[in-house]
């Protein structure tokens, strides 16, 4: 059967056209090559080369074999070039899944840098409910997720990569609207506007925990926050909605954004995958992630009042 290294024999022998010379090129020596090029003239039935004391001559098999060796040869070391490369995570693709709120800062800025660092890997992302995420990575209709305060599974693993600031979102013609910050508890006797429960759990019982120990009980509006965002109907409910800072780059009309002065609740951000199972470009993904933002022990920040298209001033992306 011929064999890969023959072609690589005989290729290096047609183009030196010198058995010393290709023997070198080759770093073997002389008499192993002379023998892999009798075997290779035995499997094809032919002889491809004309040997005399003075020189080497490709016969016509030998011209017509060289074409096809060369091509063969190529392609051999651009599948493994390909295969390599997927190995390490520069190739393929990464199927993603993220929370609603990583839409406006996070998934932008991991996605860019990704894309920097990994140009022909494919990004191929959808919107999730965090209570979705853990079974999505279970069947494997994504291989990574980015959620807000994600839910806890034994089979899925989950890193923090990014700890932000809470801040409430109100009416433009609130009275608290003006303030440059405020104790949550002054919010006591507005509505929040939240999801179901069912969604996102975990993040839900945050945000009533929040105001729990702020020492009141929330009311909640039934009602979609996401919809209400976009549809730019939020400004004609009466009320409250707790995000993270980094949702207020692109605030609706008639919405103002307050920071808490509840400074050390923050939330948190995390990504997720299925435990022993991260394929390598989804290895990459998460290394970049990883090195994008600060550290979740750096110190709070306290930021002024956050208006309609201001870019927040909590943690910032490392540079």
């Amino acid at each position: 059967m011929v064999e890969l290294r023959h072609l690589r024999y005989f290729v290096a022998l047609a183009e030196e056209l010198n058995f010393t010379r290709a023997a070198e090129r080759l770093h073997m020596a002389q008499p192993p090559l002379s023998v892999a090029i009798r075997q290779l003239e035995r499997e094809l039935g032919t002889e491809l080369l004309v040997r005399s004391t003075r020189e080497v001559k490709l016969t016509d098999a030998g011209r017509a074999l060289l074409d096809g060796a060369r091509h063969t040869l190529s392609e051999f070391d651009r599948a493994i070039t390909s295969t390599r490369r997927a190995a390490a995570g520069e190739f393929g693709s990464v199927r993603l899944a993220f929370s609603w709120s990583a839409r406006f800062d996070t998934l932008p800025a991991i996605g860019q840098a990704f894309r920097d660092r990994h140009p022909d890997v494919e990004l191929l992302t959808e919107e999730m409910w965090n209570a979705r995420m853990a079974h999505a990575l279970r069947s494997g209709a994504i291989d990574i997720a980015i959620s807000l305060c994600p839910e806890i599974a034994n089979d899925v693993s989950h890193e923090p990569i990014r700890h932000e600031n809470i801040v409430a979102l109100v009416a433009a013609s609130h009275p608290l609207a003006s303030e440059p910050a405020i104790n949550l508890a002054e919010l006591a006797t507005d509505a929040f506007l939240l999801f179901p429960r069912d969604l996102a759990p975990r993040l839900h019982d945050t945000l009533i925990s929040l105001c729990r120990r702020a020492g009141f009980e929330p009311t909640i509006h039934s009602g979609s926050f996401h919809t209400g965002w976009d549809l730019r109907t939020l400004a004609q409910a009466p009320t409250v909605v707790l995000i993270p800072e980094s949702v207020t780059r692109d605030l609706p009309e008639g919405i103002i954004a307050l920071p808490l002065n509840e400074t050390s609740e923050r939330l948190e951000t995390s990504l997720l995958w299925r435990t022993g199972d991260l394929p390598p470009a989804g290895t990459a993904f998460r290394d970049v992630a990883r090195r994008l933002f600060n550290p979740p022990s750096q110190p709070p920040v306290i930021s002024p009042r956050l208006n309609r298209g201001q870019r927040p001033t909590g943690p910032q992306r490392a540079r």
